[in-house]
Formats: structure tokens, sequence, C-alpha cells
């Protein structure tokens, strides 16, 4: 069936294996995992004639799930293998806790303060509940690990966190002694943080219950009397936290306003962009007025949005933020949030089914796009879940290109998050079955996760940060994906190896801004991955084809613009005619500033177009020595104002513009998360 893909696509890039490839790793990433073999196995007893000959002519996803619990053959496997599905996940362990808590105290003896932290983090994250435990710490293991991470925080001057984790410590249970120490110890943060009220009331509370007990009291007094001063943290999602000498300020980027007003359709849109639909590109982004650079496009959450398992430890589950000094789930050691607001959200939607079987689900090997197709589920109800499903479904699938070996693999792969959410109790509140073969509901919900993994596939993106080793070294940056999202409006952008429009990241919110000018009409183009300053034509198209499966007719593919790397910085300049009725361009150097075009046949004058030239490249020249100096914000200010002046009197290719654009995105990304290795 490859060979008709590849002709219904008419795609003379395409690559059949490694379209093969493209398509298999968003189904299963680790190589290690299950789930391939299991689909081989299926594949294997199903034979090549009933795949091609019967699953792949059938037209519905409906269909196609119910074939394979009535396809003999095929049900015996399927439902055997996934009857081995079981809860995997990691528990908590108050003997773990223990061991790390007693090993914190060490490092604290030793000054080993950062590594003191992390140990404490584990210690919190593997403690069970209060109470569970009898054994270890007489039940109190969690606020013993609390209060132990606090003494580190506040070794470590974090002031904010230490006191979140002494009123934990208080509401899990502490003994008499130790409430007067925390009241005292928050006094002290308190003061850290330029909150002497609070600070005064914290003191004060402790002094009374201690009543006459002086001694217990001179104890306690230097937190009282010492000098606290909260550490500056960088480390923010759209946000710098900033503790100076004063009072402690929370500077807060706020997601940035939209250009003009709220679309009335696509509200997470300015009112200048519009949807047009075509046979070939489907629906696309087009401009409805005129656009420059520095437009804020569309600002938006996402629908549905991933962790990847490779930064379970170091980002919060739920916002993404990073972590620093985590919570966990109250039944698995699996994964970590940033707050207990994140984690009562994530336990009262998706965790509560996820949370017994994410082992297994990283297990499998699968995608986190595979993942997120789960979660479309397992964030909502049941009730909420089959309402959807009477929906339309807008998103695009391919399902015209798709051959009926990927269907297969991906009707399979609905089939086991199907059992996993059985196994959960997902269904508890709907028709209830313990059969192999599922049931009316449980059919529907098969059918929105087979949906789900087909248009993921084309219509998700990945959340970055950036980090730099040092704070505001732009030069060096570089970006770290730690999460994959759905954002639907920003889905109907169609793909162009010259981006109009570039993205960036406040939490888990995108941002999309114009980095060049569009008229009314021109289409919003985003970058799939794959831009013509990094990528030569052939190696975009392969790409383009086999992940997206199209092949781009962009104006750098059709007339094969060059790459830094094959000359592009060393195209010729060209100016626009001044006739703003004509479509020439001069070639630079020119024989005379006044001349008469050869195809308006009008006598022109360059003077000012020249002139207007030299303004762009000192623009582009000083806003570069703004970004080393941190000044992003100048510096966005000069590229938008020298892209809008170079596309009025030039045309790209322009190796300066593109460098221009490639600082002017750097900049944007500044707003949004970024992550500072090295902290001063």
């Amino acid at each position: 069936y490859l060979p008709t893909l590849t002709a219904k696509m008419s795609n003379k890039f395409a690559d059949k294996d490694y379209f093969l490839r493209c398509s298999e790793k968003t189904l299963q990433t680790d190589e290690k995992g299950f789930f391939l073999q299991f689909s081989d196995h299926v594949s294997e007893i199903a034979g090549e004639k009933w795949i091609r000959n019967t699953f792949g002519k059938l037209k519905s996803d409906r269909e196609r799930i119910g074939a394979i619990y009535s396809y003999k053959p095929v049900k015996e496997v399927v439902c055997e293998t996934l009857g081995h599905v079981q809860e995997v996940y990691r528990k908590k362990s108050a003997e773990i806790s223990h061991k790390r808590r007693l090993e914190v105290e060490k490092l604290l003896e030793k000054g080993e303060n950062d590594k003191a932290l992390l140990l404490a983090c584990q210690s919190v994250l593997r403690a069970p509940p209060t109470g569970e435990n009898h054994k270890v710490d007489d039940g109190f293991t969690l606020s013993l690990a609390y209060w132990t991470r606090a003494a580190v925080l506040m070794e470590l001057k974090k002031y904010s966190w230490a006191l979140l984790d002494l009123q934990a410590a208080l509401k899990e249970g502490v003994s008499d002694d130790m409430k007067v120490e925390a009241f005292v110890k928050m006094g002290a943060c308190y003061k850290g943080m330029n909150e002497p009220n609070r600070a005064k009331i914290s003191f004060a509370l402790a002094e009374k219950m201690l009543a006459v007990d002086s001694v217990k009291w001179k104890k306690l007094e230097r937190y009282r009397v010492g000098d606290f001063q909260e550490v500056r943290d960088v480390d923010r999602r759209g946000r710098l936290f900033m503790v100076t000498t004063g009072p402690i300020t929370l500077e807060i980027s706020v997601l940035p306003p939209l250009a003009e007003e709220r679309h009335a359709t696509f509200t997470n849109a300015s009112t200048k962009i519009d949807v047009k639909q075509d046979i070939g590109k489907g629906r696309f982004a087009v401009a409805r007025s005129e656009i420059h650079a520095g437009d804020t496009l569309v600002v938006e959450a996402p629908s549905v949005a991933c962790l990847l398992p490779e930064c379970f430890a170091t980002h919060c589950h739920h916002c993404f933020d990073r972590l620093e000094s985590p919570v966990g789930c109250t039944d698995c050691a699996s994964i970590a949030f940033c707050k207990s607001e994140c984690r009562d959200a994530a336990l009262e939607t998706y965790h509560k089914y996820e949370c017994h079987i994410l082992d297994l689900l990283i297990g499998s090997g699968m995608s986190v796009l595979c993942h997120m197709a789960l979660r479309m589920v397992s964030q909502t109800t049941l009730k909420e879940s089959l309402s959807q499903y009477e929906e339309s479904r807008p998103f695009c699938t391919n399902a015209h290109l798709r051959p009926p070996e990927d269907f297969l693999q991906r009707t399979l792969m609905a089939a086991f998050l199907l059992r996993c959410l059985q196994k959960t109790n997902y269904f508890i509140d709907g028709e209830g079955n313990d059969d192999d073969v599922p049931n009316e509901e449980e059919q529907k919900i098969g059918e929105l996760l087979l949906y789900n993994l087909e248009m993921l596939q084309f219509n998700a993106h990945e959340i970055y940060e950036t980090r730099y080793e040092q704070e505001n070294e732009l030069e060096n940056a570089k970006i770290g994906y730690i999460a994959v999202a759905l954002y639907p409006t920003v889905a109907l952008f169609n793909h162009e190896c010259y981006p109009a429009v570039t993205r960036h990241f406040v939490g888990r919110s995108i941002v999309i801004t114009a980095v060049r000018p569009l008229k009314l009409g021109d289409v919003i183009a985003e970058n799939y991955g794959p831009i013509f300053t990094r990528k030569p034509l052939i190696s975009r198209q392969k790409a383009l084809s086999s992940r997206y499966w199209f092949e781009c007719k962009c104006e750098a593919c059709s007339q094969d613009w060059p790459s830094f790397e094959t000359g592009l910085e060393t195209i010729t300049n060209r100016l626009r005619c001044p006739n703003d009725k004509c479509t020439n361009f001069f070639t630079l150097p020119l024989s005379n500033e006044k001349l008469r075009c050869p195809r308006c046949k009008k006598n022109v004058s360059m003077v000012d177009f020249l002139e207007s030239l030299k303004e762009v490249q000192k623009n582009y020249g000083d806003a570069h020595d703004l970004v080393k100096e941190g000044k992003t914000d100048e510096a966005t200010v000069l590229l938008c104002d020298g892209i809008n002046t170079f596309h009025l009197i030039s045309r790209p290719p322009h190796g300066t513009t593109h460098v221009a654009q490639e600082v002017l995105r750097a900049c944007l990304a500044h707003r949004g998360n970024v992550y500072v290795k090295s902290k001063s």
C-alpha cells in the first residue's frame, strides 16, 4: 500500500522506509517497549491478505475497532494479550523515605546542602500518607520528610519554599515541641520574605506556647534576632522570581495582549487572522488585514498536554514548571508536582485514572502522543467523553492517505489504551463490563482514542523552555523540549519553510508572533521543523513528506533558496521599484541612484530605498548589541522595525534579515519559559 500512498502524495521525495519509521515513532518511541512486538504478532496472525483486503477496506474507526474483536484469529490474540494488562506503578516506601532523611541529616552536617536537597525531595516523594505505615516513624514519615526538607531549604535561604514545607509538616502532624519550633522557623521564613508583621505573629505564637520555659525559648531566640534574606532565584515559566535587598518582587510576565481585537470565532486569536479552506490544503490561516513583525496573533492554552517522561523528575507533571521543592501524588511515587494545587487538580481529573498504570504505559514504549490520546479521555468524565463522541471531529487525520498496516497499529494501540481505562475503573459509572470485548460505551471510547491517535500525529506541538548556562546569554541558549500539547487554533496554521510566525511558551500556553509582515489574504504559515535557512531542499522535503505526508510547495522550496551553509549570506541584495504598481526588483550595486525601470518604463529615484536599506542594517547591528547587553525588549523593537522595512523595499532571501529573524525568535522566547543553569 505504500506505493499507492506515495502516488497519492505525488511526492518525488517520499522515502518508503523512512515514512514507516516516522509513523511508527509516533506510536512507540522506546525500542525496549513491548507494544510493537504485540502489534507485529497480531499482524502476523491476521495475515497480509486480511489486512489488505478486509481491514484495509473499512471506512470508519468504528468498523476498525469492531474488526479486531470480530475476526476470530485476531480477537483471540488481542484478548489474550490485553487480558494480562494490570496495574504497574511505583509505590510509596516509608523505609526508603526514612533512609533518605537520615542521609540528608548527614549531608547537612557536612554543609553539602544542594545534595541534601535532592535527597530531601526524594524523601518527601517516597513517603506514604501519614498513618499508613506505623512500623516506620510511628506513621509520621511524610511529616518528618517535610520537616527535614524545610531545614535544608532554610540553609539554602529559600524561605518561601521552606515555609510551605513547615506548614505541610504541621498539617500532617508533629509533636508539641516541634510545633513550637515550627512557628519560630516560620517567623524566620517570614523575615526572609520581608513580611515582618507575619513574622511577629509567628514568634508571638511560639512564645505563648512555651509559656514560662525560658530555656527552650533561648535556644530558639537565634531565629527571632537573626538576619534572614531570601536568595535571588531565576527559573521561570514566563516570569522572573527575584529577591533583592528590599521587599520580595514577583515580576510576572503575563501573557501578551493580542494585536487588535479578539476574534469572534477563534477566541484565542486576533482579528488579524481568518481561516480559509481548500481541497488540497484543508483549513488554514490567512491574513485578514495587514500584519507586521511583532504582532501577537494567537495566545492559547492547550486542550490537552503531557509532560515528557524524561522530565518527570525535573518538571511539574501538571503545569510543567521546574521543580524546586516538589510534592508527590498521594498514592504513587512516579511523578511530582510543584505545589499542592497542581497535585489536587491532577488527582481530581486525569491522574486518578493514570496513577496505577503510568509505569505500564511507559513500559509499553508508547510515544507521548499516545499518552496524549489517553489524556484527552482521562481528563474528562465518561459522560463528557461520550458527549464528545457525538460532536464533529475537525482535525486533519489524513485517513485517505493512511495505509491499512498503520490503521491496524493504531487500532491496536487504541485497544490497549481502552483496556487500561477499563482496569482503572474509568467506566465505573457506566454500563459496567468484565468481558474482554468492549460494550457499546467502551466501543465509543475506543473510537475516540483511535481518532485521537490519528489526528495528534499531525496536529500536536512540542512545548519547550530556553536553557541558558548564564543569565541573558542568548547566543549560547539551547532549546529543551519538555512536553507535547494540542492547541486547536494553532493547529490550523499550515507549514512553510520560510515561516511568517514563531512560537514560544509561557507556562503551558503558546504564543504565536509574526516575524515578517503580511498583506491581506497572505497565508500565515508556521514551521513544522525543517526551515530553509538550516536544511537543504531535499532534506526538508524528505522530512515533511515522511512525517507530515505532504509535499511542500512554498516559495523557499519552489525556488530552492540556499541555506546558510550553501550560500544564503552571499546572495546579492535587491531593491523593489519605488513604483507601487511595479513588481520589478533592481540588483545591487546600482549603476546610478536614478534610473529607468525596464518593467514599468518610469524614471525612478532609488535614494530613499538605499537609505532605508542602510537603516535596516543599522537596526540589525544595534539590536545585536542590545541582545549582548541583555536588553531583549529594546532589541525586539529594532528588529521588528528593520524586518518590516526590509520587506517594504526588498524581498527574501536575504542573509542578514534571516539572521535578524532568528535573533527575534530568541528575544521572544526569552519572554517565555526560561531556565538558567548557573544562578548568580
